[in-house]
């Protein structure tokens, strides 16, 4: 290819008849005279189309727009070659739309709010360069739906994948600091939700207290805005133990004139305390019972009182036989 452009150069010097020692001034002025050429070209006025994608802007300020609405604007215009060559070269291609300047109107418990194009000529103008003089623009209508802006404070939640040393446990639940989240969006939207979860917090082999910061998982929603992105945990951890005691058993409903005698008259509970407060277990703090019922053979056992603080209470066994006699 460089060959054949490198023959017609010659071939061409050898046609117009230039020595070698004027080949330079050839060239010079051959380039002059394009650069001149382009210029003359570039300062002349054309019809074009351009192109824009609509940015919505000066939203009212009780309102947001519910979806990404992407409209690419044709516009029809007369320029110089300089504006539309500018135009063609430039990266940022938007043009604002000022919504608060758009026709408003109710759809259902929305609001549709709407543009014509050929009732907004003037209104492009103004944002289009000076010299780009707008004949046309197309869509002719745009549509976009707007809800009321709303904000509710919400509980947050973390999400936890946790697993603890043979003996160790969760003390307590979670604390987050804060524990609730500002968050504000079209109205239909942020009413949906109850709560805002975390992202997942994933220990393994949990002995000992421990804290830091996690991120809050946002909602797939793009338009939901958040008071904060981070909340800070703490997380405490007990060691626990198992205990044993033996009970007797008391009874309801006994016929009168019977007595009963219970096989056995004693349950062993066990249950799952916190090692601080092992010793703090007291026989009184427990009862069992078992409710005759002359239909069955033998009587189901019921716990009817345990420690508040110990937890996984077990009764062995949990039903019993019985002898009626008679006094």
């Amino acid at each position: 290819m460089l060959s054949k452009l490198t023959f017609l150069f010659n071939r061409l010097i050898v046609v117009l008849r230039i020595e070698r020692k004027q080949l330079p001034i050839f060239l010079f002025l051959l380039a002059l005279s394009t650069l001149f050429w382009i210029l003359t070209v570039l300062s002349k006025d054309y019809t074009t189309t351009v192109h824009y994608e609509a940015a919505f802007v000066d939203l009212p300020d009780d309102k947001l727009l519910i979806e990404d609405k992407n409209v690419d604007l044709h516009l029809q215009v007369i320029a110089p070659g300089f504006t539309i060559l500018a135009h063609r070269l430039s990266f940022r291609k938007h043009l604002p739309l000022s919504v608060s300047t758009f026709i408003p109107k109710k759809k259902g418990n929305k609001w549709n709010y709407y543009w014509l194009g050929k009732q907004s000529i003037s209104q492009l103008q103004e944002v289009l360069p000076t010299n780009m003089q707008l004949l046309h623009v197309q869509p002719n209508r745009i549509d976009v739906l707007l809800d009321e802006k709303a904000e509710r404070v919400l509980p947050i939640q973390i999400k936890t994948d946790l697993s603890f040393k043979d003996l160790f446990r969760q003390k307590e639940p979670i604390k987050l600091e804060p524990s609730t989240i500002v968050i504000s969006g079209p109205k239909a939207v942020v009413e949906v939700f109850s709560s805002i979860s975390t992202e997942t917090l994933k220990i393994d082999d949990i002995n000992a207290n421990s804290s830091g910061i996690i991120n809050i998982e946002p909602l797939n929603h793009s338009e939901i805005n958040y008071s904060l992105s981070k909340v800070s945990w703490e997380l405490k951890v007990e060691q626990f133990t198992e205990g044993e005691m033996i009970l007797p058993l008391s009874i309801k409903n006994v016929p009168k004139g019977y007595e009963i005698k219970l096989f056995p008259n004693e349950v062993t509970i066990n249950y799952l305390v916190s090692l601080d407060k092992f010793d703090l277990v007291k026989k009184d703090m427990f009862a069992t019972s078992v409710n005759f019922d002359n239909t069955k053979k033998r009587l189901p056992i019921e716990l009817v009182k345990q420690a508040d603080f110990v937890e996984n209470v077990r009764v062995k066994p949990d039903k019993v036989e019985y002898f009626l006699i008679k006094k």
